[in-house]
């Protein structure tokens, strides 16, 4: 009846017969209907609710988890390895090799992130279960929160498909000394002797010399689950 256009339709409830009936009336034809209170209490039901859509956008290449709520969208991207341009200090590093990353950003409606949280992953195709490995350079909290620094102003997005290209955004931010130790590498080298060290390395050199297993996962990551739980920089027992 809910998809039906009637002129009119009129609801006479008889409490003491406990009688309810529906009296429809359509191009001059009257049709009546007797139903049970529950058939009513559903059909007001249903006239009252609202199909609620919330629009995740066109999503960027390897999105791999989206959270949608009413004033943001949780978004995590997957990096593979590859190479980006990293400045340390005054030293730019062009096409500098880096292992395989996950990004998570905050999207607000205005377009704007916060919340910006980076990690590294073990060298296979993610899954929930992929491990993580404690991120070797400066910058980076042990809970994955990004230090991006008040003087870096953050681009705006438009849509979240232009969220790929903020991974290298990030990557191309001057980089300090900041959250930087030694025994986060498994080399135990200092920044620049480390960056010196990895320049001219194949990305997947990470794995087998550099990078320090973390006792977290990748759905740790998404869920926002990571804490630091390793002192300074080595994995707990």
């Amino acid at each position: 009846m809910r998809n039906t256009q009637f002129d009119e339709v009129t609801v006479r409830i008889q409490p003491l017969a406990e009688r309810i009936q529906i009296e429809s009336r359509k191009n001059g034809l009257v049709t009546v209907k007797e139903i049970l209170p529950d058939d009513l209490i559903k059909i007001f039901g249903d006239s009252s609710k609202e199909t609620r859509v919330i629009d995740s956008g066109f999503l960027p290449e390897n999105c791999l988890s989206v959270r949608v709520s009413d004033n943001k969208k949780d978004i995590v991207l997957w990096r593979p390895a590859g190479y980006a341009d990293f400045t340390y200090y005054n030293t730019l590093y062009e096409r500098f090799p880096l292992p395989r990353m996950v990004f998570a950003f905050w999207l607000n409606p205005d377009g704007r992130t916060t919340s910006h949280r980076l990690a590294i992953i073990a060298d296979e195709r993610p899954t929930p279960k992929t491990r993580l490995f404690v991120y070797p350079f400066s910058n980076v909290y042990t809970h994955t929160g990004i230090c991006i620094g008040a003087a870096n102003s953050m681009p705006v997005h438009k849509s979240p498909r232009t969220l790929a290209a903020l991974m290298d955004f990030i990557l191309g931010l001057p980089n300090n000394d900041h959250n930087f130790s030694a025994n986060d590498n498994r080399l135990g080298l200092g920044y620049r002797d480390l960056l010196e060290h990895l320049k001219d390395k194949d990305p997947s050199y990470y794995y087998e010399n550099v990078l320090i297993s973390r006792n977290f996962t990748l759905q740790d990551f998404i869920d926002n689950q990571v804490k630091g739980e390793y002192a300074h920089g080595r994995a707990a027992a």
